[in-house]
């Protein structure tokens, strides 16, 4: 097989889905999109055993080759779940061919994103995924989730003019968009540094980080649930390996104070946010953006840092995906996002409940799951090259966002006692539950998370 092909086939296979989708004589969407899912996470998975490619437009290293299977493994989660629970949609907005054209599409565009080795090129992929991700999170097809999605497309736009503008003085000041030549040889001069600061901002936008997130539980809090889980797990994270390319190419002591700002500022933010959430939806999408700002911590400070911040990447897209499929369960189930009209899921969904209250922790970063062992590398790091204030400054904020979420997720657990219901096994049980699952078993497979990212350490 031709070296390029292996190193494009999950973006090859999504892409191929998506044509088959929306072909309309066909009519073989849900198939073919369970396909090309699965031919795109075995691709993922086998390119984990290949050399670093380096050649033309292409830079597919460690980071990359985590992050592609990342994407794999919530994109196969996503379109299983997608089939129950699209049938629930009374009056959608497409047909569900053109639902998984968009899914497919998605993908596509997130493979493309952490495969290229040109800022600019990154730039396209995330700004691709603009389009596809506004369309999926209107598919209920009501008002408000419509003025949801709007609001998404106007502020992640505008953060995207803005990581345009630091892509043209990159290049100005450069001569070069190529990740590999910056890192390499680049200017030391003042407007090569304002395109590494408006690109941290810019992309920071797509990633929910302060001051750029109200767009984020909007989206998450009106968005389906399969769409949400997506977004969450992979896309956010997805703007995040563009920022952490802009830290590696330029790697100076204003762009790591710029970048831990950005983390610090987003992981408090989002802790005093949960204390006032009443919407679960809304509230998991905050802890998805304290979570973004702890990696961004990470990246920040590089070495081992940056080997936490993967991990929490990794789990981070397999616990909060499992976590906004269980909304989609409840709401489901239920029929609200209000905390204070849910209680009593252990005897009305005891399965849902437990994984539930397993999937808080797991977000959380409580023992044994693999958050926990990421923020711990984090927090080495952070203490070794800041010291005490600023580490137990961190620590207070997210164990507020511990104590906050997990009271709120066992209330609505725990709380009063009802009738107990039989609760059938079914996909849309499954999949979180699989999910879930695989972000604990991250543990054992650090050590070969560290080999990948050694040239980083």
């Amino acid at each position: 097989m031709n070296q390029n092909i292996i190193y494009l086939l999950p973006l090859i296979c999504s892409l191929s889905g998506a044509v088959l989708c929306i072909i309309p004589i066909l009519r073989l969407e849900k198939v073919v999109s369970v396909i090309a899912s699965h031919l795109a996470f075995f691709s993922a998975v086998y390119l984990l055993f290949q050399p670093d490619y380096t050649i033309g437009y292409f830079y597919i290293d460690g980071l990359s080759k985590l992050l592609i299977l990342t994407i794999a493994m919530v994109y196969i989660s996503t379109v299983w779940y997608s089939l129950a629970y699209l049938k629930h949609i009374k009056n959608p907005l497409f047909q569900n061919r053109l639902y998984y054209f968009l899914l497919n599409v998605f993908a596509s565009t997130m493979f493309f994103s952490v495969s290229m080795d040109n800022v600019g090129l990154i730039w396209v992929g995330i700004e691709a995924t603009t389009v596809s991700s506004a369309l999926l999170v209107s598919t209920e097809n009501d008002q408000v989730t419509i003025e949801a999605a709007w609001r998404y497309v106007i502020i992640v736009s505008t953060g995207l003019v803005i990581s345009l503008i630091a892509t043209t003085f990159i290049y100005g000041s450069s001569g070069t968009l190529s990740i590999r030549e910056l890192m390499l040889h680049h200017p030391d001069n003042r407007v090569f540094l304002i395109g590494i600061l408006l690109g941290l901002v810019g992309f920071g936008t797509k990633a929910g980080i302060f001051p750029m997130h109200t767009w984020l539980p909007d989206v998450h809090g009106k968005a389906p649930a399969p769409v949400s889980a997506i977004f969450s797990g992979v896309l956010l994270p997805v703007a995040l390996y563009a920022m952490a390319r802009l830290n590696q190419i330029f790697p100076v002591t204003t762009v790591k104070i710029f970048t831990l700002t950005l983390g610090v500022l987003t992981v408090s933010v989002a802790a005093l946010m949960i204390t006032v959430q009443t919407n679960y939806k809304r509230m998991f999408a905050y802890s998805s953006m304290e979570n973004m700002g702890i990696i961004l911590i990470g990246f920040s400070l590089g070495g081992y840092g940056l080997l936490g911040a993967v991990i929490i990447i990794i789990s981070h897209g397999l616990a909060k995906s499992a976590v906004f499929f269980l909304t989609g369960d409840i709401l489901g189930s239920l029929h609200t996002t209000d905390m204070n009209k849910v209680n009593g899921m252990l005897q009305k969904l005891p399965k849902t409940a437990a994984t539930l209250f397993l999937a808080a922790m797991a977000v959380t970063g409580a023992p044994p799951f693999a958050i926990f062992v990421g923020e711990l590398f984090i927090f080495s790091a952070l203490l070794a090259q800041y010291g005490w204030v600023l580490s137990v400054v961190v620590i207070l904020f997210l164990a507020i966002a511990f104590i906050s979420l997990n009271f709120r997720a066992g209330k609505m657990i725990f709380m009063k006692h009802e009738k107990i219901v039989r609760e059938k096994f079914h996909i849309e049980t499954i999949v979180p539950i699989i999910n879930l699952t695989l972000s604990l078993l991250v543990l054992f497979f650090i050590p070969y998370i560290e080999q990948l990212l050694k040239k980083f350490l």
